[in-house]
């Protein structure tokens, strides 16, 4: 007996060191908030076809290589290498526990050609773009070349515009006593345009609150040039299962009272009957800031990047607000137009049954408010990652980033959304 009792010791202790020895290759997964992210690459410039290894470690000294998804321009790729079979620009970056990494630009050369690099494809209005020219080994011949842009020279390698459209950029250069033209290459000049914020503060208990429902799908019929938000608050007797955690910091700040309210860039108030004109008077206006937005799922995880440049720089005491929004959702609206003949809700029941509530305030991702934007020099770029662990009762084929640019007052004065997983370029 005494021997069978050792004999399971000897195998307890075998396994436990088994164990113990298997569990030192697992990474450790805790709280990370910086993602690194590195390659085999020596340079930024590859061939055709050529192979390239990244690496992924976490502020905590962990290696994620084998664990984050790598995103090549916002598409997700399997593993950790990737080939660059076709020419053109790449932006890599990977997402790993809703952090998201910094990213990596490639341009890829075909050997048997001279290829001009872009240092964009969208520049502000006076911004610079720089030209260089690379042999099919990657080696940089820019002081060997002349470049056209729309087909008149430019002095040296680089170029600005102060008015916007897009142009197309050649170089000449000489090989074996012969004068060559590179293929053209585009790229756009912008103004940013301003898209306004109207902020619909609503309840599904709220039988007056489809009139700004109404005016929103009107202000949707003439302009794209908008970032709609409806923010859901309960009623003590009526539940709405749309109601936002933080809806009482909006209230305070805004002076929002009984519903339905409707604001503008968050804190102009649009009274009833809601002009379509009080919006498209300023939509699509000139600004001096512009921001894009890339986004990725990565199981229940979701990671955000938000960039903004300006022309003239920040302002102290900017701020950037970045809202989940869901559309889609069916749910009974409660209809006081029921039997109003004016109204497009006119004769749908009182309640609406399975009303689409779209652009619902789901979670903000920074503060309800906004987080604070660090001084930003004119021409130059602020970039802000979030995180957020989706709901499973969040669709996510129907989730909407909103991201708004607000002032010291808590005013905003440019946005910009996008559905979750799409990119979308400054504008």
């Amino acid at each position: 007996m005494k021997n069978l009792i050792k004999m399971f010791a000897v195998i307890a202790l075998f396994v436990a060191f088994a164990c113990s020895k298997s569990e030192q290759n697992v990474p450790l997964i805790g709280s990370i908030d910086q993602l690194i992210l590195t390659s085999s690459s020596e340079d930024e410039v590859l061939a055709a076809n050529e192979e390239v290894t990244f690496t992924i470690v976490g502020n905590d000294g962990v290696d994620y290589s084998a664990l984050a998804t790598l995103s090549v321009n916002q598409e997700e790729v399997t593993g950790n290498n990737f080939v660059f079979a076709e020419e053109g620009t790449y932006e890599i970056s990977a997402s790993h526990l809703g952090t998201t990494s910094n990213t990596l630009t490639y341009n890829v050369v075909d050997s048997a050609s001279f290829t001009i690099i872009i240092n964009g494809t969208k520049f502000l209005r006076d911004q610079t773009v720089v030209f260089t020219l690379v042999n099919g080994e990657g080696e940089d011949i820019t002081d060997e070349a002349t470049f056209y842009v729309d087909g008149i020279g430019v002095s040296g390698s680089q170029f600005s515009s102060s008015t916007e459209g897009s142009f197309a950029v050649y170089a000449e250069y000489t090989a074996a006593g012969e004068t060559f033209s590179t293929e053209e290459k585009s790229f756009e000049v912008f103004i940013p345009k301003r898209k306004v914020v109207v902020e619909d503060y609503t309840g599904t208990w709220c039988g007056f609150c489809p009139r700004v429902a109404a005016a929103i799908l009107a202000v949707h019929e003439v302009t794209d040039f908008v970032t709609i938000v409806a923010i859901h608050k309960t009623a003590a007797n009526s539940p709405d299962p749309m109601h936002f955690q933080d809806f009482e910091t909006l209230e305070d700040e805004y002076d929002v009272g009984g519903l339905p309210q409707a604001r503008i860039d968050r804190s102009v108030v649009w009274v009833n009957p809601h002009p379509v004109s009080d919006v498209t008077a300023i939509a699509g206006t000139d600004t001096d800031a512009a921001i894009s937005i890339s986004s990725a799922i990565n199981g229940s995880e979701l990671s955000v990047t938000a960039n903004v440049i300006y022309e003239n720089g920040s302002t102290d005491g900017d701020k950037i607000v970045i809202y989940l929004l869901e559309d889609g959702i069916l749910y009974d609206q409660t209809n006081y137009y029921d039997e109003d003949a004016s109204s497009p809700y006119f004769g749908l029941g009182d309640p609406i049954p399975n009303f689409e509530h779209n652009e619902v305030l789901r979670d903000a991702m920074t503060a309800t408010l906004g987080d604070a934007i660090t001084v930003t020099g004119a021409l130059e770029t602020f970039t802000k990652n979030v995180s957020i662990t989706i709901p499973s009762n969040y669709v996510a084929a129907n989730l909407t980033i909103a991201v708004m640019l607000v002032d010291s007052n808590n005013t905003a004065y440019n946005s910009q959304h996008a559905h979750v997983g799409d990119f979308k370029d400054f504008e």
